[in-house]
């Protein structure tokens, strides 16, 4: 997962300079900061799901789901706080985030599901 981090990260970097040269730093690194924790709890979600899959395929596959439901609503929340109580504009929050999520991709080469 380490290459994949680091390429999300690169990527987050690179927008909020973009943004941060259109004096949107704060608004960029506040969806800069949404991502890592994002990463991080996928991170480590694969990690207990690896774990309980070894015993228990249904039961990794479950950790992922209730993580897939968590992050949602972690995500939701940040966003909310981001836009509304902070007031940061809203395309370089949501625009650093997404552009983070597309440097996941190269995390899945070679992965296999759960249950195989």
């Amino acid at each position: 997962m380490g290459k994949s981090i680091q390429i999300q990260g690169l990527l987050g970097l690179l927008m909020v300079a973009v943004f941060a040269w259109q004096e949107q730093f704060s608004a960029a690194a506040f969806g800069f900061l949404i991502g890592v924790v994002n990463v991080a709890l996928l991170g480590l979600t694969f990690k207990v799901a690896n774990q309980k899959a070894k015993t228990d395929p249904k039961s990794g596959i479950l950790v992922l789901y209730l993580s897939a439901v968590v992050r949602f609503i972690l995500l939701a929340v940040l966003f909310v706080l981001g836009l509304q109580l902070f007031e940061l504009a809203p395309l370089p929050v949501v625009l650093t985030f997404v552009v983070m999520q597309v440097g996941q991709v190269f995390n899945l080469k070679g992965k296999q599901r759960l249950t195989d």
